[in-house]
């Protein structure tokens, strides 16, 4: 039986089903608190255990689930820019977060809202994550006044 996590990070084609290679193999549609003063991004925890968790060392595992967490480089893919955040399992809420550095240049600087879609992988070899903006919602337009 497949976890939770599991389903939301695998997605059934038919047989002969052709499909494009996605590299994003976390994926999530923004919240509120993804958008918070709390300055964190929890990440669905079934596609990190796959994903990320598994294939990290036994000591980069063991970093991310101590208090103070581990030191990562975020990628954005979309601008080219690198930002240390920090990674780890928060046990009260069985959950992973990013957290830090996750305001400034992700919400702020990529103008992320409720609902928009970010995408994300973890590079094995150079242990960083890498991060997209995938989808945006439909923003509302003002009409200025002629």
């Amino acid at each position: 039986m497949q976890g939770r996590g599991e389903v939301l990070c695998w997605r059934l084609h038919g047989v002969g089903a052709l499909r494009r290679h996605d590299p994003w193999k976390i994926k999530k549609k923004l919240t509120k608190s993804d958008l918070g003063h709390l300055s964190r991004l929890l990440l669905p925890w079934g596609c990190v255990k796959i994903h990320v968790r598994d294939w990290m060392s036994p000591e980069m595992v063991e970093r991310i689930e101590s208090k103070d967490g581990m030191g990562v480089v975020v990628r954005d893919a979309d601008t080219g820019d690198e930002h240390w955040l920090v990674f780890r399992y928060w046990e009260s809420s069985k959950s992973y977060v990013l957290n830090g550095n996750w305001n400034k240049p992700f919400v702020k600087g990529r103008e992320l809202k409720v609902g928009d879609e970010i995408g994300m992988f973890w590079d094995t070899v150079s242990c960083k994550f890498h991060f997209s903006v995938l989808r945006k919602v439909a923003r509302a337009t003002s009409q200025a006044a002629a």
